[in-house]
């Protein structure tokens, strides 16, 4: 028998696995928003956390705010592990060698991690066959990803035989970002569950620079503090993804985040885990933003109960004061 779906949920994907950014960045808003929706909504909002702190395995992300101490990444895996909420290690660096294998926290992590899984489902995502090998040679306990770098960095946009053959080899497949916009190829996908789709990304659509953006961020985490950016910034700059009116207004370059149709074409072919973006944000106010709308059932036009809801979990964060 199939279990109820809380009414609070998104109707249009009711039984949607939802991953969610932040974790060892907004830890606490992320802890906060699951506790809200379970003690006064009575569902779990998502099951998944992604992140990881700075450490030379790290990419993707590779921002100071994400220095953490190792009894900040204590607490919030326990924080975690006593909700039953799976955490997916993001070490994508894609230019590790044997030397880096030796990373003292990115080891600690796997270790932490290991050991702590009560849903059996805590995983690495990772883009370096390298450390992949290393993690299912030392941490067996730890599932398998294949990252967003990894399909990006090998041309596999667009390809079946390359999804097919990375649904063969590890335990999920993260789909590159384009190919999120195309459900008439995702359909071909057998085992549909293996695969996770980013769904709020806000890059431009078909963005021509990502492999390099990818390898800079990479470069950054093993030289956090000598790194030169300088040279792929003034690629950046004219690419046209800092250029919010081409991102609005621009059909093929605009902002690659799905709208509800475009989410709900894929819910409807069978894709039931789906990524939220966020830790690269400054503070978990555009995270929280997307989890509200996205996970939440929305008002209708005569309504507003679930605004009034919105409303209460932000003041559920603010400080308590006392005259």
């Amino acid at each position: 028998m199939q279990e109820s779906v809380s009414p609070y949920v998104h109707p249009d994907w009711p039984r949607a696995v939802w991953d969610v950014s932040g974790a060892f960045a907004d830890d606490r808003e992320l802890v906060s928003f699951f506790d809200y929706c379970k003690e006064v909504l009575g569902f779990e909002p998502f099951h998944i956390v992604h992140g990881a702190p700075l450490c030379e395995w790290n990419s993707g992300r590779v921002m100071r705010h994400f220095t953490r101490s190792t009894e900040d990444v204590r607490e919030a895996g326990l924080a975690y592990a006593g909700r039953g909420i799976a955490v997916y290690l993001t070490f994508t660096n894609l230019f590790l060698e044997e030397s880096h294998l030796k990373e003292s926290f990115g080891n600690a992590l796997c270790k932490f991690f290991e050991h702590h899984n009560p849903t059996g489902r805590n995983a690495v995502i990772v883009a370096n066959d390298l450390l992949r090998d290393y993690i299912r040679r030392e941490y067996p306990g730890l599932r398998l990803v294949s990252s967003i770098l990894k399909i990006t960095q090998e041309f596999g946009r667009g390809r079946l035989d390359v999804y097919r053959r990375l649904g063969e080899e590890y335990d999920e497949v993260m789909v590159h970002p384009d190919d999120v916009l195309h459900p008439e190829f995702l359909a071909q996908l057998e085992n549909k569950e293996k695969y996770i789709l980013l769904i709020n990304e806000y890059c431009i659509r078909h963005c021509p620079i990502r492999h390099l953006h990818y390898r800079d961020l990479s470069e950054a985490s093993l030289h956090f503090l000598s790194h030169d950016a300088r040279p792929f910034e003034e690629r950046q700059s004219k690419n046209g993804c800092q250029d919010l009116l081409r991102m609005l207004t621009n059909e093929r370059y605009g902002v690659l985040a799905l709208n509800v149709p475009e989410m709900k074409a894929l819910y409807d072919l069978g894709f039931r885990h789906f990524k939220i973006q966020g830790r690269g944000h400054t503070n978990a106010m555009p995270l929280l933003a997307d989890m509200l709308r996205l996970i939440l059932k929305p008002d209708a036009d005569d309504e507003n109960a679930m605004h009034a809801t919105s409303v209460r979990f932000w003041e559920s964060l603010m400080p308590v004061t006392t005259p």
